[in-house]
């Protein structure tokens, strides 16, 4: 954020909730991990930077706007990619749209999340889907905050896999939560239909419960207007073989490259990664325009796919079981490790500071 020059922005936006809460049914706090203030690499489950993903991209776009040399699309998508040969000095990418538009681009990006459509253009008709299931389902969706709404960041786990929890980022709105362990023919169903309503309908019968505020949450889903941002993904892996992040001048970052769904990295690695992708080609461009891209695109994941793909393929069934228990006294056990560790605050060694995830951030004067 300091190098892109937007961490005065971010803070600006931040949500300041004082935590994360574990409760039990009766909305009764068994854990409670405090915000973590003081920047440094060993965050908390709750950072002084939590901002929401629609403000975040407002002041992404921030960056860009007033300028000449970028262009604003809305509306519109890639239906086709074909290039030159990589040894073409002059080669470009050749894309074509679904408005019947074609253009060519000495670079094309494909930053469009674990399902992206960009990054199958890039890869081939044949290729394999890159995407693996890992056992489960995650949707989030908006709702009118009540006073009882807490401000932390709240999970209520219920027996069966799965969670319900809120996240208050404005007196007016609050965000709901939902995550499940395992397989559900109807959220599976309805992610392939793209129907809303059906999708909808599929979550609300994940929580039928009477605890908490899983009816209120559930009606809300149904009928509620602020309901209709309802986002709803399987939890999913990208796994992409070394050496496939890029195409010639085709590449993959963010989520299209290396997800891992509910990791807590998404956002984070994609910034990482798209800074560290503007520094090499910026750097080889000063040594040799006509190669810098298709050199830059492999450089970034000779550098980067070791930090952002590392837990690729551990699904960590410890952690699993832990946080998504499937019993009453799975659910107590949380609640009391979660004691423990908030006590002692273990959690902070969780975070980017972890010992797997140390490392430095490339400097690049060419960017300066």
């Amino acid at each position: 954020m300091k190098k892109l020059g937007i961490e005065a922005a971010i803070r600006a936006k931040t949500i300041h909730e004082p935590g994360t809460q574990l409760i039990d049914t009766k909305g009764r706090t068994k854990a409670f991990f405090g915000v973590s203030d003081h920047g440094g690499a060993n965050q908390s489950l709750t950072t002084e930077y939590e901002i929401m993903r629609g403000d975040l991209v407002k002041v992404l776009m921030g960056l860009t706007e007033g300028k000449k040399n970028v262009r604003h699309r809305f509306g519109t998508t890639v239906t086709i990619l074909t290039q030159d040969d990589e040894g073409d000095p002059e080669g470009k990418v050749h894309v074509g749209f679904d408005d019947g538009r074609k253009e060519d681009f000495d670079l094309v990006v494909a930053a469009d999340g674990t399902g992206s459509r960009t990054r199958q253009l890039m890869l081939g008709p044949n290729a394999p889907d890159p995407r693996h299931w890992l056992g489960g389902y995650i949707g989030f969706f908006s709702t009118t905050s009540q006073p009882q709404d807490s401000n932390c960041f709240t999970f209520c786990h219920l027996p069966g896999g799965k969670y319900i929890g809120t996240r208050k980022d404005s007196k007016e709105m609050t965000r709901v939560y939902m995550q499940m362990q395992g397989q559900n023919e109807a959220l599976a169903a309805t992610h392939k239909s793209g129907n809303l309503a059906d999708l909808k309908s599929a979550w609300a019968n994940v929580f039928p419960s009477d605890d908490w505020e899983c009816n209120r949450f559930m009606t809300a889903l149904k009928t509620s207007p602020e309901a209709n941002d309802l986002y709803s993904t399987p939890r999913q892996e990208v796994r992409l073989p070394p050496g496939s992040w890029s195409k010639g001048r085709i590449v993959a970052i963010g989520d299209a490259a290396h997800s891992h769904t509910a990791n807590g990295f998404g956002t984070t690695w994609g910034l990482v990664g798209s800074y560290i992708l503007a520094g090499e080609i910026a750097t080889l461009y000063k040594q040799d325009p006509s190669t810098a891209v298709v050199k830059g695109v492999k450089r970034y994941e000779e550098i980067f796919r070791p930090i952002a793909a590392a837990e690729m393929g551990d699904e960590n069934s410890t952690f699993e079981a832990l946080f998504m228990p499937k019993s009453a006294w799975g659910i107590w056990m949380l609640h009391f490790v979660a004691r423990v560790a908030a006590y002692f605050h273990l959690e902070r060694g969780l975070g980017l500071g972890s010992e797997k995830a140390k490392w430095d951030l490339p400097e690049y004067p060419a960017l300066e």
